[in-house]
């Protein structure tokens, strides 16, 4: 067969491999992957199921993915790339029927489809994983050691994001808090399609919400990694101090992502999220970014709570893969970060009013 036609045979192969590997992002999306197992009632061992239900869903997404990878020309992975791509079918075979639905035929009608274009590459002599070799010119290996690095950090990114994925899900949150009914709930909801973070602040409700009630790119940043976020361009400087012009919100007002028209425009001139419920000092909701909570303690603390919608029953399959490879991980970092900030503040300012209300208890 020509040179040309294997690779491209080789390429497409490749692509097919890595984009099937993505889509098993839409179990979660879907509430099919879900820990803890709460919502498996149906199983009469829920524990075991979900286990083995989310063990399949990230062997298979990242197996696959890194065999694929491997196929489209990585010299790193391609010698494990056929080993890699048959664990990842047999997961992803387990996690479908594990967690049925009726996608789950789709799912494996492509896995099929896998194995026949493999069966058929072998029995043909066009080995799945031939890489052209290339001249040794400078600009060569350049470009195989920019590729690689690409390829080996991807993998290295995805095995990552779905190996922390069921601890960042509910990160700072307990079961209880993940079924209890917040401002801006819909009436109908499912907690399979939610991202819940949560955190205890030493300090009141009232003192942790003037904080919280200034966040936005124009007023007193989001507390997380502003260095990072500027490199992004996006012109976010973080405050420590609490400004009483940034105070008064109503619903119906824009919170700033950005400066408006960033990149020039690329996503619109205003980016942001509308306010649909202020509630000083118990909750704020942001549309399309979730539902901020203050719940006050009996010992005088206060849980800062957010939670955030997820996909749904009918999630689209390249929305899942897309949102959980890109979004999820980074989303949670920078939240956590935000939550850590806020606290620290918050904190700083309880003590130092403290010790001025109270200076002889301090010497």
């Amino acid at each position: 067969m020509h040179t040309r036609t294997r690779s491209l045979l080789r390429i497409a192969l490749g692509v097919l491999i890595v984009l099937h590997a993505l889509a098993h992002a839409v179990l979660p999306f879907r509430g099919i992957v879900l820990y803890p197992p709460q919502q498996l009632w149906m199983s009469p061992f829920p524990l075991l199921h979900t286990v083995i239900l989310l063990a399949a869903f990230s062997l298979a997404l990242v197996a696959l993915f890194a065999g694929g990878i491997g196929i489209l020309g990585s010299r790193v992975l391609a010698p494990h790339a056929m080993r890699l791509v048959e664990l990842g079918l047999a997961a992803s075979f387990v996690a479908l029927i594990a967690g049925w639905s009726p996608a789950s035929w789709w799912g494996l009608a492509i896995d099929a489809t896998i194995v026949g274009a493999l069966v058929a590459a072998t029995n043909s002599g066009l080995h799945p994983v031939f890489t052209e070799a290339r001249p040794s010119r400078t600009r060569w290996r350049a470009r195989r050691i920019f590729f690689e690095t690409v390829a080996v950090a991807a993998v290295v990114y995805i095995g990552v994001a779905t190996a922390l994925w069921p601890w960042h899900r509910t990160w700072g949150t307990t079961i209880a808090e993940q079924f209890m009914s917040l401002p801006g709930d819909d009436v109908i909801r499912d907690p399979a399609h939610e991202l819940m973070h949560g955190i205890t602040i030493d300090a009141s409700p009232e003192a942790v919400w003037p904080w919280l009630a200034q966040i936005g790119q124009d007023r007193a940043g989001f507390y997380s990694y502003d260095w990072l976020e500027r490199a992004f361009l996006a012109d976010v400087h973080n405050a420590d101090e609490i400004r009483p012009e940034w105070q008064h919100q109503a619903a119906g007002e824009f919170v700033r992502a950005t400066q408006p028209g960033y990149l020039g425009g690329l996503f619109g001139r205003d980016l942001g999220w509308r306010i649909t419920h202020f509630d000083p000092p118990r909750a704020m909701v942001l549309e399309y970014w979730g539902t901020f909570v203050l719940e006050p303690r009996a010992d005088g603390r206060t849980r800062l709570l957010i939670r955030t919608a997820m996909g749904g029953p009918d999630a689209p399959v390249w929305a899942a893969g897309l949102t959980f490879t890109v979004f999820e991980l980074p989303h949670f970092i920078m939240q956590r970060k935000m939550m850590l900030g806020i606290k620290a503040r918050a904190e700083r300012a309880h003590r130092t009013a403290a010790v001025s209300q109270h200076p002889a208890r301090h010497f």
